[in-house]
């Protein structure tokens, strides 16, 4: 009995020991918990606060200004100051000029305009519009000045040969010399021919309707001298889509 009692105390004595070496405090968490704690210190050491006036004054002057945040870094001095390149020129494309030259009175007017316009660097093509509603076709020479030019020019076609040709004394064609009528254009043409064989200038014309006509049309190249192809042809403006 007396045994298991001393046994006992033996283990409470051991546990007393092992309890108080656990919880002891620790060396260095003492002295940071003795230096942590804040000290006494007298009302007048404690610094004032700021009014909140200059308080505000100090955080405005400390914060930097949006201006100053966004501006770029000043140039080194000395460093030349980048300059822009042009923009590069935007090429217009003009729009495409063609005319219709004539008409002419003949084939052969026109074959003189056409290879005068060939030289000023123009190419010109041939178009022909058909005579519509013609009755017929006249051989002329143009009017003389008075009738007795007339009649003095009609003495000399006769001397050369001429035959059938009147001078025409009344209407719009007075003082002009017939030298014959046709019912179509071919029989006129060859009339032509051979009175220009005898050295006679005579011309052809329609009458009634609209006579046929003989064109030259032709797309102008670029900076083309429009008063000098004035000089060797009429012209009117013509759509290019048309251009043959």
């Amino acid at each position: 009995m007396l045994l298991r009692a001393a046994i006992v105390i033996l283990v409470m004595l051991n546990l007393g020991a092992a309890g108080w070496w656990l919880f002891q405090p620790q060396p260095g968490v003492a002295a940071g918990m003795a230096t942590a704690a804040p000290g006494l210190r007298l009302l007048k050491e404690v610094p004032a606060p700021f009014p909140p006036a200059v308080a505000a004054t100090a955080d405005a002057a400390a914060a930097p200004s949006p201006s100053a945040a966004a501006a770029p870094p000043a140039a080194a001095p000395g460093t030349p100051m980048a300059t822009p390149a042009p923009a590069a020129p935007i090429a217009v494309e003009q729009p495409a000029v063609c005319l219709r030259f004539g008409p002419f009175a003949d084939p052969a007017a026109r074959s003189v305009a056409r290879t005068a316009l060939a030289t000023a660097g123009v190419t010109a093509v041939a178009f022909d519009e058909r005579a519509r509603g013609v009755r017929g076709w006249k051989v002329f020479l143009p009017a003389q000045p008075s009738r007795e030019a007339a009649v003095a020019t009609a003495e000399r076609l006769k001397a050369a040969g001429v035959a059938d040709l009147f001078v025409m004394t009344e209407g719009a064609d007075a003082n002009s010399i017939a030298l014959g009528r046709f019912s179509s254009e071919t029989g006129a043409r060859r009339r032509q021919t051979e009175l220009r064989g005898k050295g006679v200038q005579a011309q052809v014309e329609p009458v009634g309707g609209t006579p046929a006509q003989a064109w030259l049309d032709a797309r102008l190249p670029a900076g083309a001298d429009r008063a000098a192809l004035a000089r060797i042809a009429r012209s009117q403006p013509l759509d290019c889509a048309q251009l043959r």
